[in-house]
């Protein structure tokens, strides 16, 4: 009611809405009409049925009608009284109190307590460590909590990537690193060293079935490109570089030979990885030995480039990036790939590994990737069917110009064949090479060798070099070289890990901590202090509205109309 205070009463009256009160009393008496008029419209059917007991007559037959009642006339009368009441009352009160009470001593407690835990993908999260270390003579299991892992394998390779595989594959380890300590070895070999690459710690063997070669493009102008006596592409200018490029590539396509374009900027290959991983795959090591290869032959300069996709934290993502990167990196040494050759290898984490979100996925197997890039546009010519590729034009293989087009590195079919019979020689012991079909692998291809040659090597009890084969490559490692591995945990659950026989735990996770203090005194001091204040408003409206009314009506029977009653009429007698 606080809206009436202040209001005259005249307003107050205006605001009463007498006129709201006689027009609902008006509108009740036409809806009651209504409702007669209804009434009697239903009662029809009772007339025009017919009745049985009456010889099949209807009412209407027998002389009835249906009743229609209203309202003659209305009177309404309406009075009404009106008294408003307004009281207001304000007021304040304020109370202090005190009290104090002491005796010798007191007793305090307090506790503090940490604990810490690490969830989600992308958001920054806390990782923990613990480090194994074990070498090619390793035996045994490695346990974590309840989880029995055992190293097997055939070589140190294998039982390498077996048991990174094993405990990446653990439910309280998200992922498994690995850093070898390699004693150099420095193999030496009698045979072609254009086939096989003696690298400190690796033998490589190196074979083409085809010929291929290198155009470099660095200007837009016609060029005529010779690629053996027989064959000369003609290439007329474009409206730039970059599309100059591409029809260099079509019109080699054109001629019967296998032709890439690498703008610069461009990976020459993409090595994938599995979640979490970084040691190179099996189905990936042939592409990456190839272009490996290629590169080592060429003298050409290049980057490697790391990525992961985004879930995990920022910073974790970043080192698993830079691990992919430094494993292609090794593993390209291994192969005869000059280290002045790489002119950078680092890792991007998540940066770049999906740029502009084209993907819009977390998980994506083109994400875990490392890119080898040149900064060159670059033409990449394999020869088919027989093709050679000798006597090029314009022969820029020693260097020159290099604002201008031509061939840059020609490399020739080469076959391993004659390597049979031939030697590695390392730490005062000699082993034959052979290119015997071995393991699935055909005769005289690179991997027979590899796998010949480490079978070769691992047979010999007087060795103390350690043996595996990797594709095209056999590694070589002192038996007694260290391989540190690092496993990593986001989970927020304590887990140990132990080991048997040569394996060493070198560090255990940090455990999740609780730290609480408590400190005790005698005795008991009580200080109270209390104050009060409060303000309080009232206000009180009471309205009061009286008055009487009244209503009068008469109901009056009428007959129904003469044209309704002699419609049913004609209805009947039809």
């Amino acid at each position: 009611m606080s809206q009436y205070n202040g209001l005259k009463p005249g307003e107050v009256l205006a605001d009463a809405s007498v006129a709201e009160f006689i027009s609902s009393l008006g509108l009740g008496i036409a809806r009651a009409q209504q409702a007669l008029d209804a009434n009697s419209i239903e009662q029809l059917d009772s007339f025009i049925t017919p009745i049985p007991g009456l010889g099949g007559k209807t009412l209407i037959e027998m002389g009835f009608s249906p009743a229609f009642y209203h309202y003659q006339h209305a009177d309404i009368t309406c009075s009404m009284n009106l008294r408003l009441k307004v009281e207001e009352n304000t007021g304040w009160d304020l109370g202090v109190n005190a009290a104090y009470n002491g005796t010798l001593g007191n007793t305090e407690s307090s506790e503090n307590s940490s604990s810490s835990s690490e969830s989600g993908s992308s958001s920054e999260t806390r990782t923990r460590e613990a480090s194994l270390q074990i070498t090619s003579q390793s035996a045994g299991e490695v346990v974590v909590n309840n989880a029995r892992i055992g190293v097997t394998g055939a070589d140190l390779e294998a039982r390498l990537n077996n048991l990174v595989e094993a405990l990446a594959g653990n439910a309280d380890i998200d992922a498994v690193a690995f850093d070898r300590t390699e004693t150099p070895i420095n193999p030496t070999t009698d045979a072609n060293p254009a086939l096989v690459e003696c690298t400190p710690n690796a033998v490589a063997f190196k074979a083409f079935g085809y010929a291929s070669g290198f155009i470099r493009i660095a200007a837009n102008s016609a060029t005529s490109f010779v690629v053996n006596p027989d064959t000369t592409v003609e290439v007329s200018q474009s409206n730039s570089v970059r599309n100059y490029a591409r029809k260099v590539r079509t019109h080699f396509e054109d001629a019967g030979f296998g032709a890439r374009h690498y703008p610069p900027g461009y990976p020459l290959e993409d090595i994938l990885f599995d979640i979490d991983r970084a040691n190179i795959r099996a189905d990936q090591l042939p592409k990456l030995q190839e272009i490996a290869l290629l590169l080592a032959r060429s003298t050409l300069h290049f980057k490697i480039v790391g990525h992961a996709d985004p879930p995990a934290s920022t910073s974790y993502n970043q080192d698993l990036s830079e691990r992919r990167a430094n494993e292609v990196k090794r593993q390209m040494i291994r192969m005869g790939v000059q280290a002045s050759q790489i002119t950078t290898a680092t890792g991007e984490g998540e940066t770049n590994a999906n740029p502009e979100n084209r993907e819009g996925l977390p998980y994506d197997q083109a994400h875990r990737r490392v890119e080898i890039l040149l900064d060159i546009e670059l033409i990449r010519v394999d020869a088919n069917n027989g093709q050679t590729i000798t006597g090029v034009s314009p022969d820029r293989r020693d260097g020159s110009e290099p604002s201008t087009n031509g061939w840059v590195h020609t490399f020739g079919e080469q076959t391993l064949e004659g390597v049979n019979g031939k030697s590695v020689t390392a730490e005062g012991r000699s082993w034959g090479l052979s290119g015997t079909a071995v393991d699935g692998h055909a005769a005289n291809s690179p991997q027979a060798f590899a796998k010949n040659l480490a079978n070769s090597i691992n047979a010999d009890s007087g060795s103390q070099i350690a043996a595996s084969a990797g594709g095209a490559i056999c590694n070589l490692a002192r038996k007694t070289d260290p391989i540190s591995l690092r496993l990593i945990t986001r989970s927020s659950r304590d887990v140990r890990v132990s080991s048997s026989e040569s394996i060493t735990v070198t560090q255990q996770f940090e455990r999740t901590t609780a730290e609480r203090e408590t400190t005790q005194r005698t005795g008991n001091h009580t200080v109270a202090v209390g104050a009060t204040f409060s303000m309080h408003e009232s206000k009180k409206f009471e309205l009061e509205v009286t008055g009487n009314s009244s209503i009068s009506a008469r109901l009056v029977s009428i007959p129904a109309p003469p044209e309704f009653l002699e419609t049913i009429r004609t209805f009947l007698e039809d």
